[in-house]
C-alpha cells in the first residue's frame, strides 16, 4: 500500500492528470486543495480522497493537515508537484527506507555537494534533501512518521539516523519553496556584517587600545564567536534556499 499526499495550490490540470495516472489498486491518494481551485479538480475515484482548505494555505501547511488523515500501513509518498512517470516509479518502487529526487549534475558538483553536506552534518547534526518535489518513505518508516508532529519538516530536513536513502536523478526543475527571499537574504547579510564588524572592531581595539593579554584574548574570542554566527547564517541561508522556511503549522480545512 502506498499513501500518496498531494498538496495543490497551483497547476490544477497537471495535478489532475498526474492523479488519474497513478490512482489504482494498492494506492490511497490524499489530495489537499485550496478552496478557490477545488472546482477545477475533477477526479472521481475510490482511491482518491479530496480535502478542501482555506485559500491562505500553502503546500507545507496542507501536508501537515493531510497527515491527520487515516493512512494505511505502508509507504508514504509526498508529491509537491506533478511527477513524471519515471520519477514516480523511481521513488515509489525503491526498496530503501527513504527515496527522494536529485538534480542531474556533474560528478564534480555532486562531490562538492556531498562534502558540504558532510560538513553541515558533522557540525550541526542534520542535512536536507536536495529536491523536495517528491519523497517516498518506506513501510519501515510508517510507525515513526505516524507519530511525527511535523511531516512537512520531516520530509525536507534529514535528521534520521541509521536509514538508507536513495536519490533518483531527474532533469525536471524542483518545486518552488515557501519562504521570504528578502528575509532570508537579510539574515545572511546580518551574519556577514556582524563578522566583518567584529574583525574591524577587533583590529581597531588592538591598534588603538592597550595591548594587554586579556584584551587580545577577548578580541580573539569575539572574532571566533562572530565566525560561528556567520557560519550559522550561511547554513540557514543555504538550507532555506534548498527546502524553504523550516516550520509551518496546519492548514484550515473547509468542511
Amino acid at each position: 500500500m502506498i499513501n500518496i499526499i498531494i498538496p495543490i495550490v497551483e497547476n490544477v490540470e497537471e495535478f489532475e492528470s498526474f492523479v488519474k495516472r497513478i490512482a489504482g489498486k494498492n494506492t490511497k491518494i490524499f489530495v489537499g486543495i485550496t478552496e478557490s481551485l477545488a472546482g477545477e479538480f475533477k477526479v472521481d475515484s475510490k482511491f482518491v480522497e479530496v480535502h478542501v482548505f482555506s485559500n491562505k494555505s500553502n503546500k507545507e501547511e496542507i501536508i501537515n493537515s493531510l497527515h491527520s488523515c487515516k493512512l494505511e500501513k505502508g509507504k508514504i509518498l509526498i508529491a509537491r508537484r506533478p511527477l513524471t512517470d519515471e520519477e514516480y516509479l523511481g521513488i515509489s518502487n525503491s526498496t530503501k527506507d527513504i527515496a527522494t529526487l536529485k538534480a542531474r549534475r556533474s560528478k564534480l558538483f555532486n562531490s562538492i555537494r556531498d562534502f558540504g553536506k558532510s560538513v553541515v552534518f558533522r557540525f550541526f547534526a542534520f542535512s536536507y534533501f536536495e529536491d523536495i518535489s517528491g519523497i517516498c518513505f518506506g513501510e519501515t518508516m510508517f510507525n515513526l512518521l505516524s507519530v511525527c508532529q511535523d511531516l512537512s519538516t520531516a520530509s525536507r530536513i534529514n535528521r534520521f539516523v541509521g536509514v538508507q536513502v536513495e536519490e533518483v536523478e531527474t532533469a525536471t526543475k524542483p518545486v518552488k519553496k515557501d519562504y521570504s527571499r528578502i528575509k532570508n537574504l537579510c539574515v545572511l547579510m546580518l551574519g556577514i556584517l556582524f563578522f566583518l564588524g567584529s574583525v574591524a572592531g577587533g583590529v581597531c581595539t588592538c591598534i588603538y587600545g592597550p595591548l594587554e593579554a586579556l584584551i587580545v584574548i577577548s578580541v580573539i574570542a569575539w572574532i571566533l564567536i562572530s565566525i560561528v554566527v556567520m557560519m550559522i547564517a550561511i547554513v540557514n541561508f543555504t538550507r532555506t534556499t534548498a527546502v524553504g522556511q523550516l516550520r509551518f503549522g496546519r492548514a484550515e480545512e473547509i468542511l
